[in-house]
């Protein structure tokens, strides 16, 4: 791909070079650059300079205008990113302590107790279809 780039970008370099050769008698001619601002005594004129010499500050001007926009680009996303990690982070700080809240939660022994408990009253009163549903709904929470 370097090399793709580098051969279109000297093919570029190429094309331009050779319109500028070929037409080398208008764009080395010296013409002024006047400023007209809509008021007679508002003119402003620039001393005879080579057209190629105009051509070219348009084109560096262009590349710093680029280069600028580029940059403010490059800062912002920047700032997006760092945002964004920090979110990140944050949310991953939140998920660990509520695994370790869980984990207290699971480990509990009263809690336990309880709930084998609760489990065994409602075998002994006969009423199996809802010892059932509560050993149906207990959900392994490792897996999430």
């Amino acid at each position: 791909m370097k090399k793709i780039k580098l051969t279109l970008g000297l093919l570029v370099i190429v094309f331009v070079t050779l319109v500028i050769y070929q037409n080398r008698t208008y764009f080395f001619t010296k013409q002024p650059l006047s400023l007209s601002l809509g008021v007679e005594t508002w003119n402003w004129t620039a001393p005879d300079v080579e057209n190629v010499v105009y051509f070219g500050g348009s084109l560096v001007i262009g590349f710093l205008i680029a280069g600028y926009l580029g940059l403010v680009s490059k800062f912002r996303s920047m700032k997006t990113i760092k945002h964004l990690n920090k979110t990140i982070v944050a949310q991953i700080e939140t998920i660990d302590s509520l695994k370790n809240e869980l984990d207290n939660f699971k480990n509990d022994p009263y809690l336990q107790d309880d709930t084998q408990n609760s489990q065994h009253l409602l075998i002994e009163t006969g009423n199996t279809s809802i010892s059932e549903n509560t050993s149906e709904n207990n959900v392994n929470l490792n897996k999430a």
